[in-house]
């Protein structure tokens, strides 16, 4: 019994269980090529909050180097110090 179980099992798995598994994903995949317009609006808002960031921090290295020009360097052998240390 369990050698002809066996073969159509697997079988049915080959021809029919794994060419629906790949058909099915290749609709979602199809289906989901292009944006949502939920997908979109979170684009432009991550891109906004990107732009927001990226500014803050421009105006923060602005101040750190009106009060120390040398902040970037002291910082640069810090790291390198401590990157030393761990390695």
């Amino acid at each position: 019994m369990e050698d002809v179980f066996l073969p159509i099992v697997i079988c049915s798995i080959l021809f029919i269980g794994m060419p629906w598994v790949v058909l099915h994903y290749v609709t979602q995949w199809k289906k989901a090529k292009t944006l949502s317009v939920e997908d979109e609006n979170l684009l432009d808002e991550l891109h906004e909050t990107a732009r927001r960031l990226d500014d803050r921090l421009s105006t923060i290295e602005r101040i750190i180097t009106a009060d120390d020009p040398n902040w970037r360097a002291t910082a640069q052998s810090e790291r390198t110090a401590d990157w030393r240390k761990t390695n």
